[in-house]
């Protein structure tokens, strides 16, 4: 802001006038928002709020997937180093060293197998047994049920035939903690020949609040050729 004062020609208080006067003169040339230019405004945030806040969720859920691949990439493992000793897949899974059941406060997927009951075959576990296999009741029995949970208990070891390892944690409510409901597809073959010598480990949990059901939930699953498929995305 210039101000021109001759020198000489106005006193102190004469020249704080004039400043003044100078100061309003701009503030008054200065132009606010109007009304229709606030109301446009709002109406961008709104909507960049209602595409942004639906994609932001929907990517918090997507992250959440990367851990049943966790798991099921580790099951897989197990399984395979299990199949190499006694050439045979199995259910007891932490009989194999996987075994997520002490961290489930942390997890969102329940992981490992269904409801169905599968006996393996005889001539297989008895070359299994003979090889070393564990056949009591503390080990891998030739007759297994796919429902014998996990522990649930922060830093308790599951039992050595455990083959269902619940979630902890849930969104909207749901907590994955059934194998009914979240295993769903999950089995394993009879052993007998290089047909049945086959497993499907399933992850399945609740990682989105529109999604929270086991027959829409986010559900995984890997098979004994490494074969990783997402069958829900629950999100």
């Amino acid at each position: 802001m210039k101000v021109l004062l001759t020198s000489g020609s106005l006193n102190d208080s004469e020249k704080k006038g004039v400043v003044m006067k100078s100061f309003l003169k701009l503030l008054r040339r200065q132009s606010g928002f109007t009304l229709v230019e606030l109301m446009v405004v709002v109406a961008i945030i709104g909507l960049l709020s209602a595409v942004a806040i639906p994609n932001f969720k929907k990517y918090q859920a997507k992250s959440k997937i990367s851990e049943a691949k966790l798991q099921l990439s580790a099951a897989y493992t197990a399984e395979q180093s299990f199949f190499s000793d006694f050439n045979m897949y199995h259910a007891c899974l932490p009989y194999m060293g996987f075994d997520p059941g002490p961290e489930f406060p942390n997890r969102y997927y329940a992981v490992g197998f269904g409801t169905t009951t599968t006996v393996l075959n005889s001539s297989a576990y008895a070359a299994a047994v003979n090889s070393g296999l564990d056949s009591t009741a503390n080990g891998c029995n030739q007759t297994t049920i796919a429902n014998v949970n996990g522990s649930s208990s922060v830093g308790v070891r599951s039992a050595n035939n455990a083959t269902f390892f619940a979630a902890g944690k849930g969104t909207g409510g749901q907590i994955a903690s059934t194998n009914t409901d979240w295993n769903a597809g999950a089995g394993l073959g009879s052993q007998a020949d290089s047909s049945s010598m086959t497993f499907t480990i399933a992850a399945g949990g609740a990682i989105s609040g529109d999604f929270t059901t086991g027959a829409t939930s986010s559900l995984l699953h890997i098979n004994q050729n490494k074969v990783l498929r997402n069958v829900r995305n629950g999100y």
